[in-house]
Formats: structure tokens, C-alpha cells, sequence
């Protein structure tokens, strides 16, 4: 897993998704997505970020950019989070190096950083390399999934039927 900072953030998704676009341009630019509440305890996040890992592996290659924390400072332990990203070699602040860019040796890692985000009510957005997916957490109590083609958010609607997940109605 290599972390890198915003500037960095923007440079991938120029490379590998659209260039000349913000992160915000191109998360509007997929047709099709789905929403849900976020569990509330600890064991269901744990569960959901280890079947997100699962399906976001099916890219392989992609970017996992924490866009926002500190919203809720009560539902943090950013000495958790530095230490967690210390024993992967970063010493920068989250503010210095929100940018996780992962690959298939990287599902642990990438498992944990789903955990700490959900834990923490952080927003984050995770995109696949080609730009087929988003999966995106929020602060507001919200995971949604966004995709280029509804056959992929159906694959992602039934990878989560398990998880007795509430859909959620608000705009994400």
C-alpha cells in the first residue's frame, strides 16, 4: 500500500479515471447507485468492511481517499489511526496523506482502513482503477455504491443481502 497526499489523490484519479475532473466530478459522473444506513455497533461494521474489501478486490488496483474526519472528534482515536498507519511505515498526518493507493496484496490493509473509517464515521471514497465503481462511507451514518453499469450494482446489491442493511433515502 503506498499513502499519498491530496495533490497525489487528484494526480491518480487524472491518470487512471478522468483527467481535468474533481473527486466530486467524478463521483457524479456514475449512473447508477444505492444507499444504506450504516450499522451502528462495532461487529456489524467489522463484518461490512471485510465483505466491502471482498468486493472492492474485485478490482484489484484503486484508491482509497479519506475525504473528511474529525466531523464527529468524539467518535475518533486518531492516535489508533496513527499508530495503525505507523505500523505501515507513514509517519504523515491524515491531513498530510489522505490517499491510501492499494492493490491485491493490499486486502488486510485495506480491510483495517474500512474498519477505522466505519468506527470513526469518516468520510471516505473508494475507486476501483477503470473507474467501473465508488463505494463511498459517510459521515451522516451512510455507505453508498455507485457504478457505471446497473449489472455491476446489482453484484454489489446481493454481495450486501446478507447483511440486512436498511436502504437509505437521503441524497448520498
Amino acid at each position: 500500500m503506498k499513502i499519498i497526499s491530496q495533490a497525489e489523490c487528484e494526480e491518480w484519479l487524472a491518470d487512471n479515471i478522468a483527467k481535468g475532473l474533481s473527486r466530486r466530478q467524478v463521483e457524479a459522473g456514475y449512473a447508477h447507485y444505492v444507499a444504506y444506513k450504516l450499522p451502528v455497533n462495532t461487529g456489524p461494521k467489522t463484518s461490512l468492511a471485510h465483505a466491502l474489501t471482498h468486493f472492492v478486490e474485485i478490482g484489484q488496483h484503486g484508491l482509497f481517499w479519506i475525504t473528511d474526519w474529525g466531523i464527529f472528534p468524539s467518535t475518533q482515536n486518531m492516535a489508533l489511526f496513527d499508530g495503525y498507519r505507523k505500523s505501515l511505515g507513514e509517519d504523515r498526518a491524515i491531513h498530510a496523506a489522505p490517499g491510501h493507493v492499494f492493490d491485491e496484496a493490499d486486502s488486510q490493509q485495506l480491510e483495517c482502513l474500512f474498519d477505522l473509517s466505519l468506527y470513526f464515521y469518516w468520510d471516505v471514497s473508494v475507486f476501483d482503477r477503470t473507474g467501473t465503481f465508488l463505494v463511498k462511507t459517510s459521515h451522516d451514518g451512510y455507505i453508498s455504491f455507485h457504478a457505471r453499469d446497473g449489472a455491476r450494482l446489482e453484484r454489489f446489491r446481493s454481495s450486501l443481502d446478507r447483511y440486512k442493511l436498511e436502504p437509505f433515502s437521503g441524497v448520498p
